[in-house]
């Protein structure tokens, strides 16, 4: 719900600041039914996604398990308003939507942190980010709900002005917008409050290794001191050994492979530095208090059958050559056009939750609204998004 909020509000704050009507929406379910967010807030919607045939942007918004909901309905109508014109983008794993229709293969893109390894793999084509939104040509993402309020603040500066994008980020009480250029994650140093440079460096260096099992000695070598001072900077300033901190930040890459792939509890294992499958087990197990497989959902085949989506007729939509504009400069967010209905509309796609799943890569189903936006829902994780 914050991620859907934080793309429609911003256009519904910037028609007020401006005192005139420049944005307008709709937002659309696949089926045209209410939409039950991850929260439990059923959202309303505007009509179904054949309900517009047209429109300026198309925006999907996702969440949990976005594939349980996929439908060739559905992407045979992204592609038809990419053929047509309309700018084509995505919220969250809104981008897996985008990526199964094939508009995002050879574009720049960003997805959640979360999905991000998972979404590679399937989508080899797509050329993935870890920035918090990317705009290229007629496709631009968002990886979240805050991503989600840069990426909408940055259209409306580009269409009406800083002035009036900065007046609504002042009225939700946001101080600074971000650019596409900024990382989702903080630094494992402001993650652990380490301030000590030396102890900023080693994490820094520990998390690029996570597929590696470290040992003091070679955190010693890095830095040029003694393994005794390696050990005593983590203990002053992170109360844990050099050893436990990797250790930990490894499982934790595990946990999220797990959840959001497929992979056997081996390879996640040897991705994850460990030396073997029983070793990582154990291991998993003291630090969560659970076998690894015991946070992995499983999907119900029975009741969630996959498909292939039949191959269309053309390629959709080609991507076109690059110009000298950068590529936060290729969407324009434009204002209501007073003649035409199909002109002034935004249409937002919304997916409701589904029950969690741990195959591949999975999102939830649509919510859609008054802007060209599909949106779909992740199942609950044990921290709120």
């Amino acid at each position: 719900m914050l991620a859907f909020s934080s793309t429609i509000e911003p256009l519904r704050e910037a028609n007020s600041v401006a005192g005139r009507r420049f944005y307008e929406w709709k937002v659309l379910s696949h089926d045209g039914r209410p939409v039950r967010a991850s929260n439990g807030l059923t959202l309303n919607v505007d009509g179904s996604i054949e309900a517009v045939t047209g429109c300026q942007m198309a925006i999907v918004v996702s969440s949990f398990d976005p594939q349980l909901h996929v439908t060739r309905g559905m992407l045979a109508w992204l592609r038809r308003l990419a053929q047509q014109g309309a700018a084509v983008g995505a919220v969250e794993t809104g981008a897996y939507v985008l990526a199964r229709a094939r508009l995002l293969n050879h574009y720049n893109t960003t997805i959640h942190w979360e999905n991000m390894e998972s979404f590679v793999d399937e989508f080899p084509k797509v050329r993935v980010t870890g920035r918090i939104f990317e705009i290229d040509r007629g496709r631009f993402s968002a990886s979240g709900a805050a991503a989600a309020m840069d990426m909408m603040l940055h259209f409306i500066a580009q269409h009406l002005g800083r002035a009036i994008a900065s007046a609504v980020a002042e009225e939700f009480i946001y101080n600074r917008m971000r650019g596409p250029e900024n990382p989702q994650r903080l630094e494992p140093a402001e993650r652990m409050n380490a301030r000590h440079p030396r102890v900023r460096r080693l994490l820094a260096m520990l998390d690029s290794h996570l597929e590696d099992r470290l040992d003091v000695a070679q955190m010693a070598a890095f830095e040029r001191i003694s393994e005794r001072e390696v050990r005593r900077l983590f203990r002053i300033h992170l109360g844990l050994s050099p050893q436990a901190y990797h250790r930990r930040a490894r499982l934790e890459k595990a946990r999220h492979m797990i959840r959001q792939t497929d992979l056997s509890v081996s390879d996640v294992a040897i991705r994850c530095g460990f030396a073997s499958g029983s070793d990582f087990s154990r291991a998993f197990k003291r630090e969560f208090r659970q076998r690894p497989l015991d946070g992995r959902a499983r999907l119900n085949r029975a009741e969630h059958p996959t498909w292939a989506p039949s191959r269309p007729a053309l390629d959709p939509v080609a991507p076109r050559p690059r110009t000298s504009r950068s590529a936060a400069d290729s969407i324009r967010l434009k204002p209501a056009a007073m003649g035409n209905p199909q002109s002034r509309t935004t249409c937002l796609t919304v997916f409701p939750d589904a029950s969690r799943s741990n195959a591949a890569f999975k999102p939830s189903r649509p919510m859609r609204s008054e802007s060209s936006l599909s949106t779909g829902r992740r199942p609950a994780r044990n921290h709120s998004r």
